[in-house]
C-alpha cells in the first residue's frame, strides 16, 4: 500500500467521486478542494506528492495560474491537468504552465490510476536522485506517542498501548496527519477504504481510541473534536 498525498481540485463533486473511486485501494491519501482560495489554504498546512487539477474553476483558466504557483513553489512536484478543454492550444498551454501530463475528459479510470502511480513513481526516483528527503522509516514520534509500522504497536510514554487492527490503523492515520482537520467523510474513505461514509461508526471507534490514549477520554487533549467539521489530533 503506498502513503503519498495527492490534491484533486476540480468542482465537479461527480469528478472528484470518479477520481477517488479510481485510486482509493492504492493506500494513496486523497485531499479534495474546488477552489483556488480552498487550494491555497490546504498547501499552506499539507505537503502533496502530486496534484490533479481541473483547468476552470470560479473563472475560465484559473487551474493554468494554479499550476504555475504550485510550479514556482515546487520544480518536481508532478502536476496532471484533467480537463474537458481537449484543443491542441488548451493541451500546449497546460504543458507550458508546468504540467507533467494532460488527460481529458472523460477519462478512463484504470489510465488515470496507471499515470498517478507512474508520476508518482518517477517522482520518487527524482528525489533519490536529488538528494531530496524521501521517508523511510518505519517508527512515528510525535510527543508523548510513538508509533512502529512494521510491528503496529502504539506505545505512550514508552508504555505499549493494545489497539484493534481498526484502531491502529486509525491512530497511524491522525499520527500521520497531526494538527490538521479531517471530516468524517475524509477519516472514512482513508481509513475504511469506502466511499459511503458511516458516521456512527467514526465515532464509536473514536471514543475507543479516547479510551486508550486520553488521561481523561472526555476532556481530550490530543484527539479533538472540531465540531461542525470532524476531528483533530493535536500534538505538543
Amino acid at each position: 500500500m503506498r502513503s503519498e498525498k495527492i490534491l484533486v481540485v476540480d468542482d465537479d463533486p461527480a469528478i472528484r467521486r470518479l477520481i477517488w473511486k479510481s485510486l482509493q485501494a492504492t493506500g494513496i491519501l486523497i485531499y479534495q478542494s474546488d477552489s483556488i482560495e480552498k487550494t491555497i489554504d490546504i498547501m499552506s498546512r499539507v505537503t502533496f506528492d502530486l496534484f490533479l487539477l481541473d483547468i476552470s474553476l470560479e473563472y475560465e483558466n484559473d487551474g493554468y495560474h494554479l499550476a504555475q504557483m504550485i510550479r514556482n513553489e515546487n520544480s518536481v512536484v508532478p502536476i496532471i491537468f484533467l480537463s474537458g478543454k481537449t484543443k491542441e492550444q488548451d493541451i500546449v498551454t497546460g504543458l507550458e504552465t508546468g504540467a507533467d501530463l494532460y488527460l481529458t475528459k472523460p477519462f478512463s479510470p484504470a489510465i488515470l490510476k496507471a499515470q498517478v502511480l507512474a508520476s508518482l513513481d518517477r517522482s520518487l526516483v527524482i528525489k533519490k536522485h536529488t538528494g531530496q528527503q524521501v521517508k523511510t522509516s518505519s517508527i512515528l514520534k510525535l510527543g508523548e506517542f510513538t508509533y512502529d509500522k512494521k510491528r503496529y504497536q502504539l506505545y505512550k510514554n514508552d508504555v505499549a498501548v493494545k489497539l484493534s487492527s481498526k484502531e491502529i490503523q486509525l491512530m497511524q492515520f491522525f499520527m500521520e496527519n497531526p494538527n490538521q482537520v479531517f471530516s468524517k467523510e475524509q477519516i472514512y474513505q482513508s481509513v475504511w477504504n469506502e466511499e459511503k461514509t458511516d458516521p456512527n461508526t467514526i465515532m464509536v471507534f473514536i471514543n475507543h481510541l479516547r479510551n486508550k490514549i486520553e488521561a481523561d477520554p472526555k476532556n481530550a487533549k490530543y484527539l479533538q473534536t472540531v465540531w461542525g467539521i470532524g476531528y483533530t489530533f493535536v500534538t505538543e
